[in-house]
Parts: structure tokens; sequence; C-alpha cells
């Protein structure tokens, strides 16, 4: 029985590879592809916008205004939920000295692993190992539950389950002082944010969404 539940697990973790591989080599011609697009669209509206404006065209005028339109279909498409998701600059991991130097086991008692609810996305060294899971439906952010925890988070332990393979923002990450997520009212104390868990969940909400406003899976 063990036997055969082992070769299930095995065939499954090698389907997911595979369909990751995949998925790879497939959002990696669609973004190609959509750069271009983006690139001809940007032009496009910038001279609409500028015609609209003043009634004449310069080449500087047009660059500075393509720049400017470029940046909001950028976010318009990132908000969509279309395109890739890359860390920015990208570190590798094993090599990676910058690691945060936090008392992690004294603190899960009442932090509850709250980090393990960030979103960020995986450097191409995660995607292409094919270890770190990522969402499907949003390339190519850390895979969540449907608790909002990172799905290698053991979810008795708080713990990591891979550990030894973590991203570059798991390794860096550091809850004392970071100035997005500002985990603690009082560090030393061990007082957390009351609201946190609830604005990370509505971000996430947000931004893991690919059907509307509510998350697809």
């Amino acid at each position: 029985m063990n036997s055969s539940i082992g070769d299930l697990t095995e065939i499954l973790a090698n389907i997911h590879k595979d369909l990751s591989s995949g998925l790879l080599y497939t959002h990696n011609r669609i973004n190609a592809n959509t750069t271009k697009n983006l690139e001809a669209a940007s032009f496009l509206y910038a001279l609409i916008e500028i015609l609209n404006e003043k009634g004449l065209l310069t080449i500087e005028e047009l660059d500075e205004r393509k720049k400017q339109v470029a940046q909001r279909l950028v976010n318009r498409f990132v908000d969509s939920g279309l395109g890739l998701m890359y860390q920015d600059p990208e570190y590798d991991k094993y090599t990676f000295d910058k690691e945060a130097n936090v008392d992690c086991e004294g603190r899960l008692p009442v932090c509850k692993a709250v980090c393990c609810k960030l979103p960020f996305a995986l450097s191409r060294q995660d995607v292409e190992e094919g270890i770190i899971r990522w969402e499907f439906g949003r390339p190519y952010l850390i895979a969540h539950g449907d608790d909002g925890y990172c799905a290698h988070m053991d979810r008795n332990t708080y713990k990591c389950t891979v550990r030894e393979q973590r991203t570059v923002p798991c390794r860096g990450f550091d809850c004392k002082d970071n100035e997005k997520w500002k985990i603690w009212v009082d560090y030393e104390k061990k007082i957390i944010d009351p609201e946190l868990m609830e604005r990370i969940d509505r971000d996430n909400i947000k931004l893991y969404s690919t059907c509307g406003s509510k998350k697809c899976k």
C-alpha cells in the first residue's frame, strides 16, 4: 500500500514538473509577443494623445509621451492578470549572502507565519529548477493554498517544507524593519499588527485574481 502511494506521489510530481516546463515555454513565447504588442500600442496611444492636445507632432514629444503611456499600459496589463512576473533584480539563491537574522521559532506562536502569506514573484532560477510551485493563473507568483498561505508551508508546524530550495525573498525577508510589510507594532515585545492579516488577505485576493474579483482555481 505504501509503495503504491509512493509511486503515485512520484508520478504526480513528474507530471507537475513536466507541466511547469511546458507552461514556462508557452509563457515565454506569449511574453515575447506581448512585449512587441505593448511597444506598438504605446506608440499609437502616444501619437493620438499628442495630436489631440497640440495638433502637431515632433519626435521628442512622441518619445516622451510614449514612455508615459507605456507605463500606464504595463500597469493595466499586469492588473488584468496577463504577462509574466519575475524577481527584479534576480540573485542566485544558493550564493545569496544577505539572509535575514530573525528568531522565527520564538515568534511563530504569535505571528502564525504571516510572512508565508506575502506575495512575490519567483526568479527564473526557481521556475527552471521546478521545485518551488507557482500560480498557473498568475505566472510566476509563489503558489498559495486556499487558506492564503504558501503552498510549501507545513500547516501544523508553520515550517517550510522546501527550506533548502526556498526563494531569495524567503531568505532575505526581515520582519523587523520591512517598510512595505510592517509585521510588528512592537518587534521587541512581540506585538503584531492586528489588521495585518486582513490587509494581506485583501491584497492577495486582488493580486491572485484571474477572473474578476474572486480568486479562481
